[in-house]
């Protein structure tokens, strides 16, 4: 498939960041406010996944079990964790607390907001972090700009670092495709 393919299907249900635009514009309709975790965090009253999720990303994906924050791929999805780019608990503290539990785990299980991670980076590296605590080494423009379409498409807040954050590094993106490595 043609990288152009592999960008429709990653961006199908969303309209794509695309590296054209001054990171000004690409922030625009973003709220800058202070985290707030307004009820206690139980991740629990997000969950849980949909059957078949995994394979729902591995389809996003053009069918290639692949772990866009390292550009590694892997033989089975068992090899993998699956990993929201906007973390829950991170959605819970800009805005999400005050959601019903229906559009808990409608944002739970997001496809624009899931993706494949090797164990060690999910869960010792990236977490719980948000994006001005953590970027991916390998795919950082798709990374920044996903989580600008996933905070904008929620209604979900910024801090005032993680919005510095993200105009610094779509600034200097000529794309925010998705790169995947030669298998």
């Amino acid at each position: 498939m043609t990288s152009a393919l592999f960008v429709m299907l990653l961006g199908a249900c969303r309209p794509a960041i695309t590296g054209l635009h001054p990171p000004e514009d690409v922030l625009a309709g973003l709220v800058v406010a202070p985290e707030n975790r307004c009820a206690p965090y139980d991740r629990g009253t997000y969950e849980p996944f949909r059957s078949g999720i995994e394979e729902e990303i591995v389809e996003s994906m053009g069918g290639r079990i692949y772990g866009p924050y390292t550009g590694r791929y892997f033989t089975s999805i068992r090899e993998t964790d699956r990993e929201h780019i906007v973390a829950v608990s991170e959605a819970h503290d800009s805005g999400a607390c005050g959601w019903g539990r229906d559009r808990r785990n409608h944002f739970f299980n997001d496809l624009e907001n899931l993706t494949l991670a090797a164990p060690d980076v999910n869960r010792h590296q990236k977490g719980s972090k948000d994006v001005a605590e953590w970027m991916p080494e390998f795919n950082r423009c798709w990374f920044a700009a996903r989580v600008v379409t996933i905070k904008r498409a929620w209604g979900l807040t910024v801090d005032r670092a993680e919005a510095d954050t993200l105009a610094t590094v779509v600034a200097g993106c000529d794309s925010t495709d998705m790169v995947f490595t030669s298998d």
